[in-house]
């Protein structure tokens, strides 16, 4: 998730209306959700000879205690990541409920070009599972006259970790059309599989830091761990359905010095 101190705050404090649900911009941005999900649903459905694999799920929460603007939300976000010859794709789109601005939509989308499967060898080290050329785009349909837009481009290494779905760190200059300076993101992301007795767990999630520059305010963390049980496997359908709850931990929200945000949410994810 990307944002700065002194753009997003105008949208917090000025930007209290609807959206019209006829206006250009509004119609804009349902086109763009529709765009995605049937994207996603294509992509599923239609894979080879085009990906390798593909990945999604929708996930649905509800939490409290958030700064600024409403502090009770519901969202749903939409997740997709997909696998093709010469490296892979991740997006998702948030859609989130308010009842000061209307509905949020906040969307990433990262293309990544993968070192083993361009050149078709693998790391000498066994530390290391691959290294990639990451780009990125970051948007939202918020503020409403001047709608948030970032672009991000780097590098990414991810390790083969024992015991682990996944864990990769990408290290990313961070541009958003707001701010005059280029800063930097750090991103790791991480899933890890566990059981207790018979009951089968993930905790996954990713932690953002941006730099000043980034921000244009103060540098912040924002962290997005999830805990989640597989209710599913319960039924005998594993890895289909999971419920838990999510922790949000942001520092310096939107690079505001010394507001921090602290947020528990229940979580449903389904997975297709």
């Amino acid at each position: 998730m990307a944002g700065n101190g002194d753009y997003r705050y105008d949208l917090e404090q000025t930007h209290a209306l609807l959206l019209s649900p006829l206006s250009p911009m509004n119609l804009y941005h349902s086109f763009l959700l529709s765009l995605f999900l049937n994207l996603t649903v294509y992509s599923t459905s239609y894979a080879a000879p085009f990906f390798d694999w593909t990945s999604n799920n929708i996930q649905v929460l509800t939490g409290g205690s958030y700064e600024l603007g409403p502090e009770r939300r519901n969202s749903m976000t939409v997740e997709h990541a997909n696998g093709w010859a010469y490296g892979e794709n991740f997006a998702f789109l948030d859609i989130i409920n308010r009842n000061d601005i209307g509905t949020e939509y906040y969307g990433e989308f990262y293309p990544r070009l993968s070192w083993s499967k361009m050149t078709g060898e693998k790391p000498s080290n066994n530390l290391f599972k691959d290294f990639s050329l990451v780009a990125g785009f970051n948007l939202s349909n918020q503020p409403k006259y001047d709608p948030f837009k970032a672009y991000l481009f780097g590098a990414g290494v991810a390790f083969d970790m024992p015991n682990m779905d996944y864990f990769h760190i990408d290290i990313l200059a961070f541009k958003s059309d707001n701010i005059d300076s280029t800063g930097i993101q750090i991103t790791p992301v991480w899933s890890v599989p566990f059981q207790i007795g018979e009951l089968h767990f993930k905790f996954r999630g990713f932690i953002d830091w941006q730099s000043k520059k980034a921000t244009g305010g103060e540098s912040f963390i924002l962290a997005q761990p999830q805990l989640l049980l597989d209710i599913g496997q319960l039924a005998g359908h594993s890895n289909q359905v999971y419920a838990g709850i999510e922790y949000s931990y942001w520092r310096n929200k939107f690079g505001i010095k010394g507001l921090t945000e602290k947020v528990p949410q229940a979580m449903l994810m389904i997975t297709f």
